[in-house]
């Protein structure tokens, strides 16, 4: 069986991050796949829906993979408009290069590029599991609990071409999608503000 290490590696491509087992697991596989205990009628976590997997479709979730090449496999910022919210449906099928609002907004939330890279701003119960979100809560309670962002290398040589001042401000290189050179400032005041990211899963 590979290590953590190597694992991490494989999902989020190159460069290599060490990722920890609790946050490598959730990135991996949480609502990957349909709870077995659903499909039989016997997940007890169904109402209030707490499942480490999904229930129905529309809360199915695709593995964020960062690509030999740098890239995501779909945008962590950018919603696909065909994506059917009801059905959980697309069109494009899980090749769809576009974010997918599922229910609880999990593409997003459990993404390379932003899982556990903000502060929770609820406190933690007395088994230490957020009060407000869960155990499932997708932001850091506490410097241990936090991980470095994984970038899409479109994002990284934007941000390098803004410091070198070969890009002004509007322009985005053609191939770039929109979205990915929101700034730290923006990406921490969606993450504060925007009550998807707040609600209970």
């Amino acid at each position: 069986m590979p290590s953590v290490s190597k694992a991490a590696a494989a999902l989020s491509g190159s460069p290599p991050q060490t990722e920890k087992p609790t946050h490598y697991r959730y990135l991996k596989e949480f609502r990957t796949e349909q709870c077995p205990l659903f499909l039989q009628h016997k997940c007890a976590q169904h109402r209030p829906f707490t499942c480490f997997h999904w229930h129905f479709l529309n809360q199915r979730r695709r593995r964020p993979i960062r690509r030999r090449d740098g890239t995501f496999n779909y945008s962590p910022d950018v919603y696909c408009a065909k994506y059917d919210e009801t059905t959980g449906v697309c069109p494009a099928g899980d090749g769809c290069p576009y974010l997918h609002r599922t229910t609880g907004d999990t593409e997003r939330k459990y993404h390379l590029r932003y899982y556990k890279t903000g502060t929770c701003i609820h406190e933690t119960d007395a088994r230490g599991h957020c009060m407000k979100n869960g155990f499932h809560c997708a932001f850091a309670h506490g410097p241990l609990d936090l991980r470095p962002p994984v970038y899409d290398i479109r994002e990284l040589q934007a941000q390098e071409a803004l410091q070198n001042g070969q890009l002004g401000s509007s322009e985005s290189p053609p191939d770039l999608q929109p979205g990915v050179l929101a700034s730290q400032a923006m990406i921490e005041k969606i993450v504060g503000e925007d009550p998807r990211w707040q609600v209970m899963l």
